[in-house]
């Protein structure tokens, strides 16, 4: 998940170190351009596209409605010729009443004399070091990342059984209480934990740091008070104590 984030904020980041309607080309590659139609111009035979056609193959196609702002937009296609030389070329789209084009109308297309040359120049480091376009590398590492998460999830679920089946289980919260310290954990009536009983608080290392009191119980879950000078932390453990618990009614256990 960490990867697929900096790849996200890679592709992010590289539109604002990329020159406003700027493209890289390769001889012979092709790519999707748009734009929004020039004002006072309904049809796509209505367009001037000025610039060096014999290098840049400028061909805007049909218009469609904007998703964003709503606006009527054009969309076509933009070719580097086979023989295209390596530089940088300029294209422009305006209208029949225009006498230049608006800014977002101004297309650079930066021709490399091939794909290793156009990925060392490329804006996105995950493109320019690894070869793939960063929100591709993010799509194709999210199956990895949702694998592993429900592996992470069905394993500590496993574990958390398997340590209910010897008694143990990890403290998931503590918080004050007028009683003092509580504790929740996952031993509950199912496994013989019931109100009244102790249990024995452990540290990462297995040694007894505290004991508990138990003050509820549902058949999974329980809580606890600590006695004493005990102490608990997140991620510390509970066991079963060995003492019985003590009815307070009789005193006996």
């Amino acid at each position: 998940m960490a990867i697929i984030l900096l790849c996200v904020l890679d592709g992010l980041t590289a539109q604002l170190r990329q020159e406003f309607n700027t493209f890289d080309l390769i001889p012979g590659e092709s790519m999707v351009v748009n734009g929004p139609m020039p004002p006072d111009t309904a049809e796509i035979k209505d367009l001037i596209i000025e610039g060096p056609q014999e290098t840049i193959q400028f061909r805007p196609e049909s218009t469609y409605k904007g998703f964003w702002m709503g606006g009527f937009m054009w969309k076509g296609e933009a070719t580097a010729a086979e023989n295209a030389a390596a530089g940088k070329y300029t294209v422009t789209v305006r209208g029949e009443k225009e006498k230049k084009p608006h800014p977002s109308l101004t297309f650079t297309f930066r021709v490399y004399p091939d794909a290793p040359s156009k990925r060392v120049n490329a804006a996105a480091y995950v493109m320019r070091y690894v070869g793939f376009h960063p929100y591709a590398a993010a799509a194709g590492l999210l199956p990895l990342a949702i694998l592993c998460g429900l592996t992470v999830f069905f394993l500590a679920k496993k574990m958390e059984r398997d340590m209910a089946a010897r008694g143990k289980a990890e403290i998931y919260m503590i918080k004050r209480s007028p009683e003092g310290l509580q504790i929740s954990f996952g031993l509950g009536r199912d496994h013989g934990v019931l109100p009244g009983a102790l249990v024995c608080v452990q540290n990462e290392a297995g040694l007894t740091v505290g004991r508990a009191k138990v003050t509820g119980s549902t058949e999974t879950d329980s809580t606890a008070v600590l006695t004493g000078d005990g102490q608990a932390e997140l991620g510390h453990f509970v066991t079963q104590d060995s003492v019985a618990p003590r009815d307070d009614a009789t005193g006996k256990e």
